[in-house]
């Protein structure tokens, strides 16, 4: 069953009474509870994923790459797609792909 809503007016003129009277409100009384704690929960930092550098690959329509290219070689795989469009190997297109870096 559900709870009546309190008025708000009507536990502010309750509260005032009562305070007037001399009686301390429970409110102001500490509530029991676990002791507070001085340092907050620290998580764990997640694991650093292995390093990733950035490479140019040369892909067909399917989306397999064909051959990659150091990020500062775009100029050499766009070379190669229009070598591979002039042979009529079929249409290719560049994509830049995040690979591990290998220790």
């Amino acid at each position: 069953m559900a709870r009546r809503t309190l008025n708000r007016r009507e536990l502010r003129a309750a509260a005032e009474a009562a305070e007037a009277m001399g009686i301390k409100a429970q409110a102001d009384s500490p509530k029991p509870g676990p002791p507070a704690r001085s340092e907050p929960l620290r998580r764990p930092k997640a694991a650093a994923g292995p390093r990733m550098r950035v490479v140019w690959a040369v892909c067909d329509l399917g989306g397999r790459a064909v051959a990659t290219f150091e990020y500062p070689h775009k100029a050499d795989a766009e070379a190669l797609i229009a070598q591979l469009k002039a042979q009529g190997k079929g249409t290719h297109f560049l994509r830049s792909v995040k690979e591990p870096v290998a220790p």
